[in-house]
């Protein structure tokens, strides 16, 4: 089967060296267009940059609609155009291209959770199953049928970051069986509208912590931003942001947002139900340390802390 790859993040690549070990001949991929960052220096993703390494053909295009790049995929004549994470959504006249059609890799049960951000939306919702849906793109946004489905049960240690790539791992473990039922044209199943979900695209003032919420909701906050955009808190007018925590659903008589205890093990902050043990934190323009590390420094910070703790 002849294949070209559409994707464009870093465990994107997953799927993709699971297509050639599997012995699948991997026509070309297809990214989004370089970007232009500081000082005018050109960002390329990491799977134009797992294209170069690997000598595979590489397309950037900024309009999908492009004629000459229209052309370019009919000429390449794929038997499947395989979609993960690329981040836009293909016009029929791609669609239409392939024998087998086009297969997206989405990182929920569908039709729960359609839309860019599905890991960060589950992690929010405190759900309990997410996994790996194989499904035939239309024109609209993953709706459409379904090959085939595979359930993950979220362990309370699950970020974003470890979800994301313990699902691309299930999805390359899961390819080669997938793609025989495309082969065998398998009967597809409809998504039940009924209980479709929409994962809206996350904005970074979804990260701001607000300390009257419940230490338990903040956790999930954390856990879902990690990565991009970092939840942010204000500790003593303090921002900072925080990359691992636990929740506690202790009693307390402090305030929201105000610091229960500080010792060499933990920096524990009141919210409006139960607390929050922060492991990990970054203050602006600093690295990432842990609450071990700020305890045993000596910035005005962690002085702060000390401080309001003893008043």
């Amino acid at each position: 089967m002849k294949i070209i790859f559409f994707g464009s993040p870093g465990y994107s690549c997953i799927v993709i060296e699971k297509l050639i070990l599997l012995g699948y001949e991997v026509l070309a991929l297809v990214t989004q267009n370089d970007k232009k960052g500081k000082r005018n220096l050109i960002t390329k993703t990491p799977v134009s940059l797992f294209g170069e390494k690997n000598d595979i053909k590489i397309f950037s295009p900024s309009d999908l609609n492009d004629n000459e790049f229209i052309e370019s995929i009919k000429k390449l004549k794929p038997d499947l155009i395989l979609i993960y994470a690329y981040g836009r959504i293909l016009p029929e006249t791609i669609i239409s291209i392939p024998k087998y059609g086009c297969l997206n890799i989405h990182c929920s049960l569908l039709p729960k959770w359609r839309g860019a951000a599905p890991i960060q939306r589950a992690l929010l919702n405190n759900d309990k199953q997410t996994g790996v849906t194989f499904f035939k793109i239309d024109a609209k946004l993953d709706t459409g049928k379904i090959v085939s489905a595979y359930e993950y049960s979220i362990l309370e240690s699950d970020d974003s970051l470890v979800l994301q790539n313990k699902l691309s791992n299930m999805a390359a473990s899961k390819l080669e069986d997938v793609l025989h039922q495309i082969k065998s044209n398998q009967e597809l199943v409809n998504q039940n509208e009924k209980d479709a979900s929409y994962a809206k695209k996350i904005h970074k003032d979804e990260a701001i912590i607000n300390w009257v919420d419940s230490a338990s909701n903040i956790s999930s906050k954390i856990k879902a931003f990690v990565g991009w955009p970092i939840a942010e808190a204000n500790i003593l007018g303090n921002k900072i942001k925080i990359w691992e925590a636990t929740y506690r659903l202790d009693e307390h008589q402090k305030k929201p947002g105000q610091v229960i205890s500080f010792t060499n093990n933990s920096l524990i902050i009141a919210a409006g139900t139960g607390s929050l043990e922060i492991k990990k934190l970054q203050m602006p323009g600093r690295n990432i340390i842990t609450a071990r590390d700020l305890f045993n420094s000596n910035n005005k910070f962690s002085q702060k802390i000390k401080e309001s703790i003893i008043a």
